[in-house]
């Protein structure tokens, strides 16, 4: 039997929120098609990065290298964190995911920047490369919510 991966977390970057990676946690968001994550301060910014998705795994994996947790969700600057039940960092480009009501595709890996270093006060940021998930565009308007499932179509 396969494992049902789902969204253990959700956050929101309110518009004219400081510094670029503050997010707050919420049980619910509205995905917007071509737009991204409504209220969001990165809402209508990028045709094909509209919204950061990644792995549960990776807050295990920063404390366990740097001794200290970080809160989930957001601390990485994503707005939904997946179960760990789907590996997002292996997802070809151009897959589709539903995520709760919303219709998503993988548009690219996440690049780390020096802001995410510097937010989690850790150096070099090639620590991060390949660890801090992947982008996508919104194909599909649809509300999601802590829980709900994440699948590939």
């Amino acid at each position: 039997m396969t494992a049902k991966a789902t969204i253990t977390g959700l956050a929101l970057g309110p518009a004219g929120s400081h510094p670029p990676l503050y997010r707050q946690a919420r049980e619910e968001l509205l995905l917007v098609a071509g737009r991204g994550v409504q209220g969001d301060k990165k809402f209508g910014q990028s045709k094909n990065r509209q919204v950061n998705l990644i792995n549960a795994r990776a807050y295990a994996w920063f404390a366990a290298s740097f001794g200290r947790a970080l809160a989930a969700p957001g601390a990485f600057g994503e707005q939904v964190v997946v179960s760990d039940a789907l590996d997002l960092n292996w997802l070809p480009i151009h897959t589709r995911l539903r995520a709760g009501a919303a219709l998503l595709e993988v548009f690219s890996a996440r690049t780390p920047c020096e802001s995410l270093a510097r937010a989690v006060g850790v150096e070099p940021v090639s620590h991060f490369v390949g660890r801090v998930g992947i982008l996508c565009r919104v194909l599909e308007d649809g509300p999601v919510r802590l829980g709900d499932a994440v699948t590939v179509v």
